[in-house]
């Protein structure tokens, strides 16, 4: 044992340190080397992950701005929307103005024409005084009248059915006649005298005679154009008589009148 420790002590005497130094210098370079190769494929992982975390990210962020950009979509059809609707209130608001009569604005509800048959629906009866035979009339003109009426709705009678009759009068050349329906897009007069000059763009009003229907109310145009063959005279009506979305009820009291 004595023998062995003095070998020892021997072989480190003889070493230098310079040589230990040196000998140290490449240990550190080689395991600098390993632990560099060792390191590249753990770099690269942690690289790979950040990149994934990154797409994830992104593709989130993505859904979020298509979910945003779905609802920002839906406010703007939405405001749209409400945007038209105030605009033909604003109009058929300014188409009553004129009116000497009370009015309601109603709904359509529920749209019954056809072939043989042009009746539409409200949502307003007599719990909001709506009697029959009261005129309906958009921003334009009159386009029906009421021929039944429940305590919350109402059905509504267009000036284009068969079965509808309004006395009028043509504005400009004071002729009076009967407007009727005929299941179609224009209307006819009837009980006109023969002979009579009228007037191309001449409005026909409502002359009131019955008493049924205020006076003044718009129905339709005669327009030389439709009238070419001189059978029978036809007339435009009202502008947009078959756009039933918003109407006014016109609040007329017809027995008063007649009393």
């Amino acid at each position: 044992m004595l023998i062995t420790f003095a070998l020892l002590l021997l072989i480190l005497g003889k070493v230098n340190e310079n040589n230990l130094r040196t000998a140290k210098g490449y240990f550190n370079d080689f395991s600098s080397y390993i632990l560099n190769i060792i390191g590249i494929p753990i770099n690269s992982l942690s690289k790979a992950a950040n990149q994934i975390n990154s797409l994830v990210f992104i593709y989130s962020k993505n859904e979020n701005l298509a979910l945003e950009n779905k609802q920002l979509y839906k406010w703007k059809d939405l405001a749209q929307r409400l945007l038209v609707e105030n605009q033909d209130l604003k109009k058929l608001l300014n188409g009553t103005k004129n009116i000497p009569n009370k009015f309601i604005t109603a709904e359509v509800i529920a749209n019954s024409s056809g072939s043989y048959i042009k009746t539409i629906t409200i949502n307003v009866g007599t719990i909001d005084s709506v009697a029959i035979g009261n005129a309906i009339v958009n921003n334009w003109g009159m386009i029906g009248r009421v021929i039944g009426v429940g305590k919350k709705t109402s059905r509504v009678l267009l000036v284009t059915d068969i079965n509808s009759q309004i006395p009028i009068y043509f504005e400009k050349s004071k002729h009076k006649a009967i407007v009727i329906g005929k299941n179609a897009d224009l209307l006819e007069i009837k009980f006109l005298k023969p002979r009579v000059k009228l007037f191309n763009n001449e409005r026909l009003i409502t002359s009131g005679e019955g008493g049924l229907l205020p006076k003044g109310l718009v129905v339709g145009t005669y327009l030389k154009t439709l009238n070419n063959d001189g059978n029978k005279i036809k007339i435009l009506p009202t502008r947009n008589w078959d756009r039933l979305d918003s109407i006014n009820v016109i609040l007329f009291n017809h027995s008063k009148k007649l009393n």
